[in-house]
């Protein structure tokens, strides 16, 4: 029995065929968009025609980005964040020091799905509407011509189908706000320092990539799957194939064999009362040429102290560069 559209399961198992129609889905709605351009109407000499050539011209424009933002999609590296790691991404996020996207950045093109959303975030709607909130389900990353990162908050709309209804399409995912643009080659200082361009969004998606490149943090898995009609999918006209379009690495928090040695817990002339958590922090760790740039790692969360006594409920947050 074959599934029916859109019905495929939030899955890692999934996520090729969710970007395939997602992807038809913009393409879509450029086809139904693009009707305007082929087809103008005629005002002949009238005072609005030279504005109406303007509006014309820039929806052109706006119509050639978006078509090369969803070959972009097309190409992109699959991950999915297993719910564990969304947890210990969101923690970190909430601490995360200075660190440079170009750095941390696992690839240059890359659609990241949450097994569980990650926050909500909220919904830039049509021709203007009501403000609500949806859920942040996924980010897509493009590392464009020019240089600057664009990141691309997701959501599937799994409680508002009808935000889609004005653009005519049925997707499992879809834009879920405005794009953020950074420069990948400047260190993040914004979150850090509290200052307005600070994101969120950008924050835990930083966590998330650090993280992934912590063996003894995460364990990563490629995860083969075939296309849905059995034949591998075409690139798009112009587009760069990906390395393989069925592949998603999937992001797991890894399990210590054994807990961390805590020197507090040999003997030693101090006398402990009880024993208490140490909350996850971050270290700088040296890395690049010549050792000139900076990584954030991130140490997760332990209790200290010896063995036996009671356990507080307090967690101590430490903050180490």
């Amino acid at each position: 029995m074959s599934r029916r559209r859109n019905s495929w399961p939030w899955a890692a198992t999934s996520v090729p065929e969710i970007r395939r129609q997602w992807c038809n889905a913009l393409d879509a709605s450029v086809a139904h968009q693009s009707t305007a351009i082929e087809n103008p109407p005629d005002v002949g000499d009238s005072p609005g025609a030279r504005r109406l050539q303007s509006l014309t011209a820039k929806l052109a424009e706006s119509l050639k980005h978006m078509s090369d933002e969803t070959d972009a999609i097309r190409a992109a590296e699959l991950y999915w964040v297993s719910r564990d790691m969304v947890d210990v991404a969101v923690e970190a996020s909430e601490s995360l020091p200075e660190w440079t996207p170009a750095v941390a950045a696992p690839a240059p093109n890359g659609l990241l799905c949450w097994a569980k959303p990650a926050d909500t975030v909220p919904w830039t709607a049509a021709g203007g509407g009501p403000h609500t909130d949806v859920t942040w389900d996924a980010m897509w990353w493009w590392t464009r011509s020019d240089g600057v990162l664009q990141l691309q908050p997701v959501s599937r709309l799994a409680r508002n189908p009808e935000l889609l209804a004005p653009y005519q399409v049925s997707s499992p995912l879809w834009a879920a706000s405005t794009t953020l643009v950074v420069n990948p080659l400047v260190p993040r200082t914004e979150e850090a320092t509290g200052s307005a361009e600070a994101s969120r969004f950008v924050s835990i998606l930083g966590a998330a990539w650090l993280l992934m490149g912590q063996p003894v943090m995460a364990t990563t898995r490629a995860l083969n799957t075939g296309p849905a009609d059995g034949r591998p999918a075409d690139p798009a006209p112009g587009a760069a194939p990906p390395q393989d379009p069925a592949r998603v690495t999937i992001v797991e928090l890894r399990r210590p064999i054994s807990p961390p040695r805590d020197r507090d817990s040999q003997p030693s002339g101090r006398q402990f009362q009880r024993r208490w958590w140490v909350g996850g922090h971050w270290r700088q760790q040296a890395c690049g040429p010549n050792h000139s740039q900076r990584k954030p790692t991130w140490i997760s969360s332990y209790i200290k102290g010896p063995d036996g006594l009671p356990l507080t409920k307090d967690r101590i947050h430490v903050w180490r560069r």
